[in-house]
Parts: C-alpha cells; sequence; structure tokens
C-alpha cells in the first residue's frame, strides 16, 4: 500500500509526458490499409494518418513499388528512383526535387520509430504512381500506371526551399553541427536537385564544365557568370554559390546527374559536389570539400563566361623579435622595471596567438631573458628565409611624452609597418605618434619586410602600467596578429 501513491504519480507523470507529445504521434495508433493495384498488400503500419495526410513508409517503396531508395544521413536526404521517374525528399522539409525541378510539397518527410515516412500524395506525383485515399475504408489506393502515365502537374509557381546553408560566411557559426553549404542528396547537409537543362534561356548561364585543373578549380558556362564565396569549418569546406545559373543537360561531356560530385586526386581537395540551391532565383551552389584548411582566391578571368578558384596551402614563416634581453635590459621604466620583460612577455603572447593559426608558422629569437647580437636577430630571420620579421619595444623619454611609434627601413617594408602601426593605435588608444623610416640595423639587415613598433612609453607612468598588464598585452597581441594576418592577406 505505501507504493500505490508512487504508481500513481508515476502514472500521472507518463500522462502528462504524453499530453505533451506532438499531434503527429497520435498517428502511431491510426492504421491504414494499402492497397497496390486493387490487392491488400499491408495491414501494418507502413501507412500511418498524419495531421489527415496519408503517409508511407520507406520499407514499403522498397517492397511493394520496387522504388529504388537511398538515404544520406549527412544531408538528411532520401533519393528515390522507379525507371525513369527520380526524385529527393529532405527530412522535415516542405520541398522535392523531382525530375530535376524544385517544387513545395504539402506536408514534410518524417522519421517514426527509426523508420522515414514520406507524405503519400508526393511519392505518387514523383514516381508517377495514381494514389486515391479512401475515407471509408481508412485506407490508401496506388495504382501503378502501364505505359507513360504522367503525374499531375507541380503546382504552379512553387516557392523555393529555404536555404539550410548559411547564405554568407557572417551567419555561419562554424556549421560544424550539421550544416555544411552543400546541395541535398550529397554528405554536408544542404540543398540538391541538379537542374538537368541545357542552353542559357531567360538570361541564365548554364554550367558544362567543372574542372579541377592543378591548383584550380575551374567552371564553365555558355554565358557569363560570377561567384560568391565563403568557407564553412568542421570540415572544411569552400562553398561556390553562382547567380542567374543552372546546370547544362551535359556536364563534364556526360549527361548531368541528380547527384553531383567530382571526383578528386588533388591533395587538398576531396570532392566538389554541386547542385540547384535555389530555383527562384536560379542558382546553382558548389561546395569544395577539402582535406585540410587551405587559402583561396578567385583569380580575374578574360572570359566572362569562366570562373576560377585558386587553391593554395602556403605557410608563412612569422620571425617575433622581443626586444632587448640579458645583459642588455633595455629602457628603464618609471616604475624601475625593465623592458626587456615587458617585451619578452607581450612577445611571446603574439607567439601563442600565432601558433593557432593554420597558414602562419612564428618563431622566435629568443623565449627567455638571453642576450643576442642585433645583427644575429636578423640573421636568424634570413636563414630560414621568412616571409616577415617584427620587433618588439617600448619607448622612453621624459615622464610627460607618450604615444607609439612604428618604424621600417626600406619601402618594401612601408605597408607592413603602416598595417602594424594601425591595428597597434586602435588597439591601444595611445596618441599615434606615426610611422617612420629609420636605420635600425635589425631593419636594415633583414631580407623581407621588417617592422620595430613601440608599443607605448614606459616612462610614461600611466602606459607603463597598461604595458605590463597582462590583460592589455593580450588586447595588444591580438591587434598585431591581426595586423599579420590583414598584410599577409588571411
Amino acid at each position: 500500500m505505501k507504493r500505490f501513491p508512487v504508481k500513481l504519480s508515476v502514472m500521472a507523470a507518463l500522462l502528462f509526458v504524453l499530453l505533451m507529445l506532438p499531434t503527429a504521434v497520435s498517428a502511431l495508433d491510426s492504421q491504414v490499409d494499402l492497397y497496390v493495384d486493387g490487392k491488400l498488400v499491408a495491414r501494418n503500419y507502413n501507412a500511418r494518418l498524419i495531421e489527415d495526410k496519408p503517409y508511407i513508409s520507406q520499407s514499403f517503396l522498397n517492397q511493394e513499388l520496387s522504388v529504388l531508395t537511398v538515404w544520406d544521413d549527412k544531408s538528411q536526404t532520401l533519393a528515390l528512383e522507379r525507371g525513369k521517374y527520380k526524385a529527393q525528399f529532405v527530412l522535415n522539409e516542405r520541398y522535392a526535387i523531382m525530375q530535376g525541378e524544385t517544387v513545395r510539397i504539402d506536408a514534410p518527410p518524417i522519421v517514426l520509430s527509426n523508420e522515414i515516412y514520406l507524405p503519400a500524395d508526393a511519392v505518387s506525383k514523383a514516381m508517377a504512381l495514381k494514389m486515391t485515399w479512401d475515407v471509408v475504408k481508412h485506407a490508401l489506393l496506388l495504382y501503378i500506371p502501364v505505359g507513360d502515365w504522367t503525374p499531375p502537374s507541380s503546382p504552379s509557381s512553387p516557392s523555393s526551399p529555404s536555404p539550410a546553408e548559411p547564405s554568407s560566411p557572417a551567419t555561419d557559426t562554424g556549421s560544424g553541427g550539421g550544416q555544411s553549404g552543400m546541395p541535398a542528396a550529397n554528405p554536408g547537409g544542404s540543398r540538391d536537385g541538379v537542374e538537368s537543362a541545357g542552353g542559357s534561356t531567360g538570361g541564365m548561364s548554364a554550367i558544362g564544365s567543372i574542372q579541377i585543373v592543378g591548383d584550380q578549380v575551374v567552371i564553365k558556362a555558355d554565358g557569363a557568370i560570377q561567384a560568391n564565396t565563403f568557407t564553412l569549418t568542421d570540415p572544411n569546406r569552400i562553398v561556390i554559390d553562382i547567380p542567374n545559373s543552372k546546370l547544362g543537360t551535359i556536364l563534364n561531356g556526360e549527361p548531368s546527374q541528380l547527384n553531383g560530385q567530382i571526383t578528386s586526386t588533388h591533395p587538398h581537395i576531396q570532392r566538389i559536389r554541386y547542385a540547384l540551391f535555389s530555383d527562384n532565383p536560379s542558382q546553382v551552389r558548389l561546395v569544395v570539400d577539402l582535406n585540410q584548411a587551405v587559402q583561396y582566391s578567385l583569380v580575374p578571368s578574360n572570359d566572362p563566361n569562366q570562373i576560377i578558384l585558386n587553391i593554395s596551402s602556403k605557410s608563412y614563416v612569422v620571425v617575433l623579435d622581443a626586444g632587448h634581453g640579458g645583459k642588455d635590459p633595455g629602457a628603464i621604466a618609471y616604475s624601475g622595471a625593465y623592458e626587456k620583460d615587458y617585451t619578452l612577455s607581450l612577445t611571446t603572447k603574439i607567439y601563442q596567438l600565432l601558433l593557432e593559426e593554420p597558414f602562419i608558422k612564428p618563431v622566435l629569437t629568443r623565449s627567455d631573458d638571453t642576450f643576442i647580437e642585433l645583427d644575429e636577430r636578423a640573421a636568424i630571420a634570413n636563414r630560414i628565409d621568412a616571409d616577415l620579421f617584427l620587433s618588439i619595444h617600448g619607448n622612453t623619454y621624459i615622464p610627460s611624452v607618450s604615444g607609439t611609434e612604428t618604424y621600417y627601413y626600406s619601402s618594401a617594408s612601408k605597408y607592413f609597418a603602416d598595417v602594424v602601426h594601425q591595428h597597434v593605435v586602435e588597439a591601444t588608444g595611445f596618441r599615434d605618434r606615426g610611422v617612420r623610416q629609420q636605420d635600425y640595423k635589425v631593419l636594415r639587415l633583414a631580407n623581407m619586410p621588417a617592422t620595430l613598433v613601440e608599443v607605448g612609453y614606459i616612462s610614461n607612468k600611466e602606459q607603463e602600467e597598461l604595458l605590463y598588464d597582462s590583460n592589455f598585452q593580450d588586447k595588444i597581441a591580438r591587434a598585431i596578429v591581426n595586423a599579420i594576418k590583414q598584410y599577409l592577406q588571411l
């Protein structure tokens, strides 16, 4: 008897959970009889009535209607094929690709009891079947036509499906959770369905070639095309959107396929997937699946009917020089602290941040309180053929003087100095004392763009307090990393 209240509470909790379930779950108790060509073939849950709409299961399509089905877990897409009739349905989406055309459907495919169910009406149209719903018998009647019967036309002016992928880098937060900037029915998680139409009608350009040539992805069409690109990570991908375009009947010398992809032997490219991303306005999307993060750029082409995407995995070597060290303390701060300690702390922070950059290899001239001759600092960078040299310092003068100064020697280093100076001034808020040319040995002897930045005056009480503060150094370090990336166009 003591357990009886517990049982009641459990039952009450279960009842509450059941009441909170979606209304579609009630269809689990709604048996639907299935007839094919007048013969009862199933009296089980191969069919469900959900929100007054009949659904049929994937297994029923395979076993009773001889429909070939292929499920893509990553893109959450089920492809159907019965003879010449092909279609694709995306889980929980109210659109489908039927014979290469995107059409809106009244109800989305869903999963019930670990089985995929599709709206029967949409399936009948896609697979050229005749369907009748018998309200009295609570039965779904399907007929497989003999001959070339064509299903009813799709709704006029179908609406384009809402993109499942971010439309720009600003809306992408890594997309590691399943969205991958991809046409549906291919791994990655966006839209698919190649529109197999040739020619360039209605002002649209038909894409007829997608090739990997060396380190370039070359896309050719029968009319002018332009590209919008962005990247996604986890896994790494480059997304190429081509507005006002469609896929031609022939692609790379072969008939266009509904599930399109280009195989690759390139060391950085796994494959290229493509499909119609939007039908109103028409837009083709390509996704370059990568083996690793790369740099890329659109290469200007003299042919307006061609897009060239250049792929590169070049890494840049950046030498970071913490000023002074060892027996050379550098300037003496307002409080009596040494410049060499401040420069080592800040330079180490910059180094740690650059280690996180896939295309930058940072190198330190010193990692501890060691004295290194000025000519040796430049020689370290020259020996490893570094791409950039950056020396960190703190300035000194009378206590009332403050601000940031940046130096360069050769004209080839001027732009690098300008970029670093701009980022440091913005980050610190210190007085802008300008970018100046100076015959400093570490700059003159360096064979690559080189700059020396006096971040602030440690002889100024207010600036010293900030420059020796760890949090403020973090801010400066991030600004300098951003400057390096801007200069290298990363």
